[in-house]
């Protein structure tokens, strides 16, 4: 056990050039001279249902409901304000007539239960990014439905939070819905006569496609250079676009929450370049991946704490990057504040 956890440290100094510490705490003032990249912007990947909406859940019923098929990714996040316990469940139903409708879940990533919602975001991500993914697969029948949760949803405390992200593929269209019920409900039976309940004052729900959005930095970046920064989820970029399907009106979703970004950049100089992930939104908790020629490495942002955030200007620094390609895959977490900037110094 020791000598894997070695070599695993090892290949993560390797990745950030040969940085004996994998993270280290900075302060990145407001006014800080960074430059705006240059990237070329991108968009594609599978289709986005986001159910954050009602994110405080008072009445059980359907929280969001669409007919979808292909490459799709859900990505939901709501709290149990009922005095009792209720069941939260992804339902697929198969409503073709005629032929079979098979799923295969592809990745997932499900928070424990938490008070503490900032903690259940950040699980949430790093069971989601994380290399092992066990895929579930199967073949509905017409008005055959499965819970994707656990098979048969999952009991929610009050005041408790469940959030997570899956991502999943449907060979022919069937019904996808998220839903509160009873703890002892049949969630089949409820299915069919749950009421859809209404958005809250955040109006986040909706289907959105093309849910990877790729950034390809045009120029590498060196110390030589100066400090260059790219913000993420944040108004200036513009949010993903798409429709309401329980209304059929238009939905914006405000922190591209589900959104996974893939930054493309080079590096390049004798001297590693600083690269620093600077939540400037506030408080902030999550995951990451970095990859380079030395592999895949899962980051936690921060490592060494829960959250970044407490003082406006802490911001961390993932690493120390020597000449070379690398990705940077990230997503905005549930619960934590937005934007985000990339800086490399």
């Amino acid at each position: 056990m020791f000598f894997m956890k070695l070599l695993a440290a090892l290949g993560i100094a390797c990745a950030l050039g040969g940085s004996a510490s994998a993270q280290t705490p900075v302060t990145i003032p407001e006014d800080y001279p960074a430059k705006e990249v240059d990237a070329e912007f991108t968009a594609d990947g599978p289709t986005l249902l986001f159910s954050d909406s009602p994110e405080m859940v008072y009445k059980t019923g359907v929280l969001y409901r669409d007919t979808v098929k292909g490459k799709l990714r859900l990505f939901f996040h709501h709290v149990n304000a009922v005095e009792q316990d209720k069941k939260l469940a992804v339902l697929v139903k198969n409503e073709d007539q005629l032929r079979p409708a098979a799923y295969k879940i592809t990745r997932s990533g499900v928070g424990n239960l938490s008070y503490n919602y900032m903690e259940a975001g950040k699980e949430a991500q790093q069971l989601y990014f994380a290399d092992a993914q066990k895929t579930q697969q199967g073949k509905l029948g017409f008005g055959e439905q499965v819970e994707l949760l656990s098979g048969k949803g999952v009991v929610v405390p009050q005041n408790m939070l469940l959030t997570g992200t899956v991502d999943f593929e449907l060979t022919r269209p069937a019904q996808v819905t998220v839903l509160m019920g009873e703890k002892a409900s049949n969630l089949e039976f409820y299915n069919e006569a749950a009421p859809i309940q209404p958005m809250d004052e955040h109006p986040l729900r909706g289907t959105f496609a093309n849910s990877d959005w790729h950034y390809k930095v045009k120029k590498a970046v060196s110390v030589k250079g100066g400090p260059q920064k790219l913000k993420l989820a944040g108004a200036e970029e513009g949010y993903a676009q798409g429709v309401d399907a329980t209304t059929g009106k238009p939905a914006e979703n405000y922190g591209n929450y589900g959104v996974i970004y893939y930054v493309d950049f080079k590096v390049k100089g004798k001297k590693p370049v600083s690269f620093i992930v600077n939540p400037i939104g506030g408080e902030f908790a999550g995951y990451g991946v970095l990859v380079s020629k030395e592999g895949r490495h899962l980051v936690a942002i921060p490592e060494n704490a829960l959250y970044l955030g407490a003082n406006i200007e802490e911001a961390v620094e993932l690493g120390k990057l020597s000449k070379g390609e690398y990705t940077f895959i990230w997503s905005p977490p549930g619960a934590s504040n937005l934007p985000i900037e990339l800086i490399w110094r």
